[in-house]
């Protein structure tokens, strides 16, 4: 059985770097006769994604590196240990980008009827987008960019060019013919660019390509759609393509028509024309959604927080990998949506998998919170020549180190790399953790104060436009024609009202910040604009009614019933101003924030505590993340103290990471004790790492907890 994972796009790649963590914790398995999980020998991925600079693609492929380099350290030294058994094996799509044309307006300009094609088609900035850039939500870009470079895919193997999807088809079709069965899992987002347009190209590329091998082939996609929100974009749209929040709906709802309506699953193990055989939905409603604390369109600075929903697709690809599909398992070829059983976050969440989860993931933060608490300033130390009497004196150290001062400048130079493999992986998943708890759903978690805000801003901004628009509308009205109580009366009540609105609304906005501002400007233009267009369409249809009425129909109805119509006619134009007025209100407040350059003011600081959850705890997991931010910093200006005081912190609380209805037996005292306890494996700075990194491993966890 051979496993691949194709990652496409930014929200690909944030799915396959957790995967890595998921291998790390052997969250990837199948059962064996007897129920027992068993780790998955491996598992090859593809990360398929035009825009090279991508940061999320960076982390993704940095964390596979850093994991590999620690699992063949284990494999190395043949030393028993939790979690790290499955090899990863992660390549990019080079593309041969720089042969390609890197445009559509470069792909037709020496071609007359297909330039005049994309001009019909394609704005000018669409088709001057470079693909390097990635194509920024527009899946039309992406799916003429795929059909071109998998038509010359056989051209390329012809030529003998090295093309990393040449050397994977190759493999599969060695693994096909040798009997061996193949599953593949494409994941993406069908609400950007270059999921949208890569996950159903790739999809159709492969399945026709092993048409032949059907009976062994198993193909599947994870399909992400709309999730979180965006920040407003400050560029100008008639220059720049921008990617706006306002727009994932309508493209993940096309999206999900063409796959309903092509039959890209395949109604059994012998339909000949479907597709997939499995796919995975996972998404949120949209009170669910998420702003993006940091978010790019692309190159370097696109490195998206993690979220929830990214880890969930991963206990996807681990369920596609240990189903079977074929023979008398071919009734699992269907269509799945991830269901959430449970208003809170919790391990619970995780149904049948919830005590291995709790025991693996839970226990690999332990093993973070251990490492940098404790064990790395020590180890750091030994490697230094004057400090190496520490490998006698620490017992975690002694019992793996002891003989260090004898090893050579190349043995230190080795066990340093790893070292350095193992605090980067350790670091890379603590960070993952604190991201996916801080972007948690916040129909899933408490409100946050800034949330809060926001939340008020948005009813009191709604309120702040009707009230400018009935002062407006009464100062235009004659006296006589006002509606009771007194006019002074009334209008001095909406002047107060007024005041107070003017007072407090700064006082919000400064709170949530520009961005969310204009957000929130944005989205209540878009609202307003759909209601307005909704009120053209019926006095439209008004009109043309009492037209027919005095025309055509006009036996049809009586003089006292066309009168009537006429006085609708003219409440709905009356309506229809008012509509028109608090339409224009509300632009011009979106006009003046741009002007005001609005989205530069941040918003009021607030703790940078993580929300309630019960999977860690959120000021141990703070403290850790702390931690790693200090110790990110350049030794002379890193603070000391504060380093003490997270080492303390995560010290005193060590039983308490994981949220569970008891705290863990095993304090940070215990798994000190139990390091020390233990022996190394071997000769050499390999089995020396290894052996101390087992320890670690195994000293956290409860045994009943795995």
């Amino acid at each position: 059985m051979s496993y691949y994972l194709i990652a496409i796009g930014g929200t690909g790649n944030k799915i396959l770097e957790s995967l890595v963590y998921a291998c790390a914790a052997d969250a990837l398995y199948a059962p064996d006769e007897e129920g027992r999980r068993v780790p998955l020998p491996d598992v090859n991925a593809l990360i398929v994604d035009v825009d090279a600079a991508c940061g999320n693609t960076t982390r993704a492929k940095q964390a596979s590196e850093h994991y590999e380099t620690v699992r063949e350290a284990f494999a190395a030294a043949h030393v028993p240990h939790r979690g790290f058994h499955t090899r990863l094996s992660v390549e990019r799509w080079n593309m041969n980008l720089a042969k390609r044309a890197t445009s559509v307006a470069g792909m037709t300009k020496n071609h007359r009827r297909d330039k005049l094609l994309a001009d019909s088609l394609f704005s000018r900035t669409e088709a001057e987008l470079e693909y390097s850039e990635g194509f920024r939500g527009h899946p039309d870009l992406g799916v003429l960019f795929f059909a071109d470079l998998l038509d010359n895919l056989d051209a390329l193997a012809a030529e003998g060019q090295p093309d990393e999807m040449v050397t994977m088809l190759a493999r599969m079709r060695r693994e096909l013919d040798a009997g061996d069965t193949v599953k593949v899992m494409l994941a993406g987002s069908i609400f950007g660019g270059t999921g949208a347009s890569g996950i159903p190209s790739i999809s159709r590329f492969l399945r026709e390509r092993f048409r032949d091998r059907a009976d062994r082939f198993v193909l599947s996609a994870t399909l992400m759609l709309p999730y979180f929100d965006v920040p407003p974009a400050t560029a100008d749209e008639t220059m720049e393509i921008v990617v706006k929040s306002s727009t994932f709906l309508d493209k993940a709802r096309t999206a999900l028509q063409y796959y309903g309506m092509e039959g890209m699953i395949r109604s059994g193990q012998e339909d000949a024309r479907g597709v997939y055989d499995a796919l995975y939905l996972l998404g949120l409603p949209r009170e669910a959604f998420v702003t993006q604390r940091i978010y790019s369109t692309g190159s370097q600075s696109q490195e998206n927080d993690a979220h929830l929903l990214e880890w969930l697709a991963v206990r996807c690809a681990a369920q596609f990998f240990r189903t079977g599909f074929r023979g008398a398992d071919a009734h699992n070829i269907d269509c799945y949506y991830y269901q959430w059983h449970s208003r809170e976050v919790s391990w619970d969440c995780f149904d049948t998998e919830a005590t291995f989860y709790r025991g693996s993931f839970g226990g690999l933060m332990k093993s973070a919170a251990l490492f940098f608490g404790e064990c790395y300033p020590t180890l750091r130390a030994i490697l230094r020549e004057d400090a190496a009497r520490q490998a006698h004196t620490v017992n975690y150290m002694a019992a793996y180190f002891h003989d260090i001062h004898k090893w050579s400048g190349a043995q230190r130079a080795a066990l340093e790399k790893l070292t350095d493999a193992l605090y980067k992986l350790m670091a890379f998943y603590g960070n993952w953790m604190w991201q996916v708890l801080r972007t948690l759903p916040p129909t899933l978690r408490p409100e946050k104060p800034e949330e809060t805000a926001a939340r008020e801003l948005s009813q009191l901004y709604g309120r702040f436009v009707e009230v400018r628009a009935s002062l407006a509308a009464r100062q235009e009205t004659p006296a006589e024609q006002q509606p009771e109580p007194a006019p002074d009366a009334y209008e001095s009540e909406l002047m107060r009202e007024y005041a107070a609105l003017n007072q407090r609304l700064p006082q919000l906005i400064a709170a949530v910040g520009g961005q969310t501002y204009l957000g929130l400007l944005q989205a209540e233009k878009n609202r307003r604009l759909v209601k307005l267009e909704s009120q053209r369409a019926a006095l439209a249809e008004q009109r043309e009614r009492i037209a027919r009425f005095e025309g055509e129909d006009a036996r049809l109805i009586d003089a006292q019933s066309l009168l009537v119509e006429k006085d609708r006619l003219a409440a709905m134009e009356r309506a229809l101003d008012g509509v028109e007025d608090r339409f224009a209100l509300v632009n011009e407040d979106a006009l003046r924030a741009v002007e005001q350059r609005v989205a530069e003011q941040k918003p009021q600081e607030t703790p940078e505590g993580l929300p309630h959850n019960k999977l860690f705890n959120p000021a141990l997991l703070h403290e850790l993340h702390t931690l790693l931010t200090l110790y990110g910093t350049a030794a002379d200006a890193r603070d000391a103290r504060a380093v003490e005081a997270c080492r303390r912190a995560l010290w005193d609380g060590f039983g308490k990471i994981i949220a569970q209805r008891v705290p863990d037996r095993i304090t940070a005292a215990h798994a000190v004790a139990g390091m020390g306890g233990g022996t190394r494996a071997g000769e050499g700075y390999q089995a020396a790492f290894a052996s101390f990194a087992a320890a670690l491993l195994a000293a956290v966890v409860e045994e009943d907890s795995l």
